[in-house]
């Protein structure tokens, strides 16, 4: 973003060179923004997810994100993501991000993940020697 913001600043340099008022290069920006958001952008989408209670139309939209961050493991993260955020999902209320948690347990592979209905609470095991008996 910083570097478009420098870029477009760079050519209003120029513009202002050439005479142009610096109002008349905001116009033109502004112009140039709505046309991008009205008429280019709508027509760019790859996927568009009609139901958010499908499975397969939401693990198609999701992929792609996946992809960036855990390649070879994307379909595997993906179905256990589509999984985890559809079960939350309900049909009056909006997907709430802080509906779906996360509870990481040592000792395992991402391949031995899945997701549990309810809730998880993750309880440390402690260890008690024979010893610590005998000194109370």
């Amino acid at each position: 973003m910083i570097l478009f913001t420098g870029s477009l600043l760079e050519n209003a340099e120029e513009l202002i060179r050439l005479g142009l008022k610096p109002t008349e290069i905001i116009d033109g920006y502004e112009m140039a923004a709505n046309k991008v958001l009205d008429e280019i952008l709508p027509k760019l989408t790859v996927h568009e997810v009609k139901d958010v209670r499908n499975v397969d139309e939401v693990l198609k939209a999701i992929r792609s994100s996946v992809m960036s961050k855990q390649y070879g493991n994307e379909d595997f993260l993906s179905a256990l993501i589509a999984k985890a955020c559809i079960s939350v999902t309900t049909k009056d209320a909006a997907f709430n991000v802080d509906n779906v948690r996360i509870c990481k347990i040592l000792g395992s592979g991402i391949n031995k993940s899945e997701v549990v209905q309810g809730m998880v609470f993750k309880k440390v095991v402690i260890f008690k020697s024979s010893f610590d008996y005998f000194k109370n």
